[in-house]
């Protein structure tokens, strides 16, 4: 949908660098690229960022991981909103829109930020990433899925589900929950389920064989009597509980907390429950399992960069 795909398409970007954190940070820490500091303002010196591409030091870019993800929102991601804008337009824009009133403007708008937004939340997560902040880096992730759930859930005038399941306008002004079975069986959950049956089972196999790959980079050895594909499921049921556990769950909670106590104290009360019960209290535990990692806070890429200087420096003393 229009309105959540920028949130989706984020996420996507973002869980990709995480998912590939620790190769990431070896990356950078083995380059040569001059030190950063990972802050915004080097986030938006667009000029700076081009150097690096050009001359092949911007570890953020020049990556399998950073390209997969690009091919895979525009291979992927994009064409599928287009196609549901394109066959079911009142779906599309949460009845909203349709062939007469969507300007060309949102179409060309709509396409540009399904890649774009992905761009940005593996470019954001990464700078987390290469300060050690892997809790922030993994709120970037978990954010936008509790935005795009919200959108889906509430949606600006708290009717979001009866416009997802709602097939086009029609079934949306006169709506009954009956009207779920007419979606069941509409050309939107045909084309969801085309597309969904290929990308969703391919974002959680990289991102969970990049994680597994990553423990081993570290040299976590996988219980005994697993293997690389079982670990690998494991990890995405992992991933698929946060998303749709903690994430959906939250956008739900926050739904009820606000159709009982209006917006404002709704989401006041929301954001309290959501910052200290999930992001300070659940998730740094469940994030620990699925990065495997002591703490959520880990060192700066500069002193992984120390570490294989020194590493080097000793290589190449004892072949002396």
């Amino acid at each position: 949908m229009v309105e959540v795909d920028v949130f989706w398409s984020y996420a996507i970007g973002s869980s990709f660098a995480l998912g590939a954190f620790r190769q990431l940070r070896k990356l950078r820490a083995e380059s040569g690229a001059e030190e950063g500091t990972y802050e915004l303002k080097d986030m938006v010196d667009v000029m700076k960022i081009v150097r690096e591409i050009e001359a092949g030091d911007s570890t953020a870019f020049n990556n399998e991981f950073f390209l997969k993800n690009l091919l895979f929102l525009s291979l992927l991601f994009v064409p599928s909103g287009s196609n549901l804008l394109w066959s079911n337009p009142n779906w599309e824009t949460m009845q909203v829109g349709s062939y007469e009133t969507i300007p060309g403007w949102l179409v060309s708008g709509f396409t540009i930020t399904n890649v774009t937004q992905g761009i940005l939340g593996f470019w954001v997560t990464w700078n987390h990433l290469m300060k050690g902040q892997y809790d922030k880096a993994a709120w970037q992730t978990l954010l936008s899925y509790l935005g795009f759930w919200f959108i889906l859930v509430n949606g600006w005038d708290k009717t979001g589900y009866k416009r997802f399941f709602s097939r086009d306008r029609e079934a949306f002004d006169d709506w009954k929950w009956t009207n779920v079975f007419g979606w069941l069986t509409s050309d939107v959950v045909r084309i969801l389920v085309a597309y969904g049956a290929v990308f969703i089972p391919l974002m959680l196999y990289w991102v969970s064989k990049w994680l597994v790959e990553g423990y081993e980079l570290e040299g976590i050895e996988i219980p005994e009597g697993s293997s690389k594909m079982i670990e690998q499921g494991k990890v995405s049921g992992l991933l698929l509980g946060a998303i749709f556990g903690g994430t959906l769950g939250g956008a739900i909670t926050a739904h009820l907390l606000v159709r009982k106590l209006g917006w404002v104290k709704g989401l006041v009360l929301f954001g309290g429950i959501f910052y200290g019960g999930v992001l300070k209290g659940l998730s740094p535990w469940f994030l620990k399992r699925i990065m495997k990692v002591e703490s959520m806070e880990g060192p700066p890429v500069r002193e992984l960069r120390g570490r294989v200087e020194i590493e080097e420096i000793g290589i190449a003393a004892i072949e002396i």
